[in-house]
């Protein structure tokens, strides 16, 4: 089932032309790593922040691509594009992330639920020393660092490790690669504004899923189902079963 490929191949040309930038750019296999749960709760106050990541007052895009093409995803493997996080950094740093997955078994019926089961483990890790403060502005993602995991040697390959590692405990998720982005907000920006395209195509699956709506001449999202096969061929199993 064929929904963001175009987006994740226009993901790839991105980071190659950040490759040639001024940013830092490091890419590596991630070696699996662990990190403490968290007390319940796991609450990080702000006199007890080390970094703050995608703060509202910064520049904040986190997003999420799944294919069933295994060569478009490059399993293990983390990049970020400017500074690691570590007990020099800035008290605040924007924050881009996109998560691309290799999956199998996906179809019109199924793919909503699985993305709604995908979206939902990012809320629930419990890592020591890591609190997820607020997503619930369109695509941003705020979280805070406490200093004692700072000095612990938390950073985002240990974030990016134990992430992969959550979601390939899901059996239809076969790959994981993730990018983090903290050199600035206008890359950061830059990055947004590719992972609005997949925020469309999800808005058009919650569309269908939630509203059993099917009346292209009032919908927002004509002109993206008359170019991705994948929604059309949602639309038309999910108006059958309605039909039934």
């Amino acid at each position: 089932m064929k929904l963001f490929e175009n987006i994740i191949t226009g993901l790839r040309s991105w980071m190659d032309d950040m490759k040639g930038s001024s940013a830092v750019y490091n890419e590596r296999s991630v070696v699996h790593g662990t990190w403490p749960a968290g007390e319940r709760g796991n609450i990080v106050l702000q006199n007890d922040t080390a970094v703050e990541l995608g703060n509202p007052r910064d520049e904040s895009a986190s997003f999420l691509l799944w294919t069933d093409d295994g060569d478009l995803v490059h399993d293990g493997m983390f990049t970020c594009i400017g500074p690691e996080i570590s007990s020099y950094s800035p008290s605040r740093l924007p924050l881009g992330k996109a998560v691309i997955l290799a999956v199998t078994g996906f179809t019109e019926d199924n793919c909503y639920e699985r993305y709604r089961e995908i979206e939902l483990i990012r809320y629930d890790l419990n890592l020591r020393g890591y609190m997820l403060r607020a997503v619930s502005q369109h695509m941003r993602e705020w979280s805070r660092i406490s200093r004692q995991a700072m000095e612990d040697g938390f950073s985002l390959e240990i974030l990016a490790s134990v992430l992969m590692e959550r979601y390939r405990r899901l059996d239809y998720v076969i790959a994981v690669e993730i990018l983090f982005v903290t050199s600035s907000p206008e890359d950061v920006r830059s990055l947004r504004h590719m992972g609005e395209g997949a925020m469309r195509l999800i808005g058009a699956m919650n569309k269908m899923a939630r509203e059993l709506s099917f009346d292209c001449g009032t919908c927002d999202y004509t002109d993206i189902c008359a170019e991705i096969e994948g929604l059309r061929s949602m639309r038309n199993s999910t108006k059958n079963k309605i039909s039934c």
